[in-house]
């Protein structure tokens, strides 16, 4: 998908619930993210779509040491309403686009 495709479909999208979905279907097929931008989309999509973060059991060291990074990111977030996490998502999303593609 080109750059120009990915903003149109983005911003065509009629509600905030499909530009949001819109936005995480064409991340799915984008190049490569930086980590912290990722961490960020994390955060916002867990926000999105459950709300404040809530502590979870680590299944293993190594999910322990990749969960606390993901964590961490999403506890930031914390009494960000869900629409405004949508927002905020598709807002960082279209700067990657903007910038990365």
């Amino acid at each position: 998908m080109t750059r120009e495709n990915a903003l149109e479909n983005i911003t065509n999208a009629v509600s905030l619930d499909n530009r949001f979905k819109v936005a995480y279907d064409v991340l799915e097929h984008s190049p490569p993210i930086s980590q912290d931008k990722m961490l960020l989309l994390y955060a916002y999509y867990k926000q999105a779509v459950f709300g404040d973060y809530k502590e979870t059991p680590f299944l293993n060291e190594f999910s322990n040491y990749i969960q606390t990074f993901k964590n961490n990111a999403w506890s930031q977030v914390i009494g960000i309403s869900k629409n405004e996490a949508k927002k905020k998502y598709i807002e960082l999303t279209i700067k990657i686009i903007e910038e990365e593609y």
